[in-house]
C-alpha cells in the first residue's frame, strides 16, 4: 500500500505541519469523521484571527453520508473535482458574510479573514492526521441553492479526509498525485530588507 508523502522542499526546516501539508486527491472513501473531529475543525475556525474580531464567516460541514454532500458533489463542483472529491470524508463550505450589521462588508477584507480561518481549519485537520484540498472549481449559484444561502458569498469548498493508497486509483489521478510539487523561486515570493524591484 503506497500512501504518498510530498514534504515541502524548503530551504530550511519548517514546522512539521507546514512541511508535510499538501493537497492530495486520493482519499479513503470508507473513512468517516466523528462528532469530536468535526467539532475540533469548527472550533479551529471559530478561534481564527479576524479584523476587529468580526469573524465574518460561516462554515457548513457536510459529511459524506449526507444527502447535501451528494448534492454538492453532483451539482456544486466542476470538472475533475467531481471525479475525486466524493471520496472525501467531508466538505467544508466556506462562506463570507456580505454585511456587518446593516452595512455592506468590503469583499477583499472579508476574503482575507476567510483565508486565515480556512488555513487554520486546514492546519487543525493536518494535526489530526487528515488532509485537505481547497477547491475553487465550484458552482456558487448551485451551492447557494442547495444550502439555501443568503447574505453570504460562497468562497470555496475544502475536501477533508484520510489520504488513501495510490493502488486502485485511476491513472489520471495517480499522475496528478505523483507530479512534483513546484513553487515560485524564493525571491519571487519574499524579500528581506529590500524594496520590490
Amino acid at each position: 500500500m503506497t500512501i504518498l508523502k510530498k514534504p515541502a522542499g524548503s530551504l530550511v526546516p519548517l514546522t512539521e505541519l507546514v512541511q508535510n501539508r499538501w493537497s492530495p486527491r486520493i482519499f479513503d472513501a470508507s473513512h468517516q469523521l466523528n462528532p469530536d473531529q468535526l467539532t475540533a475543525l469548527g472550533e479551529a475556525v471559530r478561534w481564527a484571527p479576524s479584523s476587529s474580531n468580526h469573524q465574518p464567516w460561516h462554515v457548513v460541514f457536510l459529511t459524506r453520508e449526507s444527502e447535501l454532500f451528494r448534492e454538492i458533489s453532483q451539482h456544486g463542483l466542476t470538472g475533475f473535482n467531481q471525479a475525486w472529491a466524493p471520496a472525501c470524508s467531508a466538505y467544508a463550505v466556506i462562506l463570507g458574510r456580505k454585511t456587518q450589521g446593516e452595512k455592506p462588508r468590503n469583499q477583499a477584507a472579508t476574503y482575507y479573514d476567510l483565508g486565515l480561518a480556512s488555513m487554520q481549519l486546514v492546519m487543525q485537520a493536518q494535526s489530526m492526521g487528515l488532509h485537505s484540498h481547497f477547491m475553487g472549481g465550484i458552482v456558487p449559484q448551485e451551492i447557494e441553492r442547495i444550502l439555501k444561502i443568503t447574505n453570504h458569498w460562497v468562497v470555496c469548498v475544502i475536501g477533508i479526509g484520510k489520504q488513501a493508497s495510490l493502488e486502485g486509483a485511476s491513472q489520471d489521478l495517480v499522475d496528478r498525485e505523483t507530479a512534483p510539487r513546484t513553487r515560485l523561486e524564493p525571491g519571487d515570493v519574499y524579500s528581506v530588507n529590500t524594496p520590490l524591484s
